[in-house]
């Protein structure tokens, strides 16, 4: 009735030994890994700071552009009158 569960044991051995031997070779991939995410969490916080940077220069740029949008527009209004000034009359030809 022992050998059986002896067969079992030895078995779950070998799988335990197996399953080892992968947590071994998993652990041995995940640290460089873990090195390769450390250098890029690195590169990435200046990253971040350049971002926030451009940011704020585009939300000052917006704010620039809002009046000057506004500039344009009263300009085209004064333009469109003046062109039809510089036209010459169709009654030359």
């Amino acid at each position: 009735m022992n050998e059986p569960l002896n067969s079992v044991n030895e078995s779950l051995i070998l799988v335990n030994e197996s399953l080892n031997s992968v947590n071994e070779s998993l652990i041995l991939v995940n640290e460089p890994l873990n090195s390769v995410n450390e250098s890029l969490i690195l590169v990435n916080e200046p990253l971040n700071s350049v971002n926030e940077s451009l940011n704020s220069v585009n939300e000052s740029l917006i704010l620039v552009n809002e009046p000057l949008n506004s500039v344009n527009e009263s300009l085209i209004l004064v333009n469109e009158p003046l062109n039809s000034v510089n036209e010459p009359p169709n009654s030359i030809l």
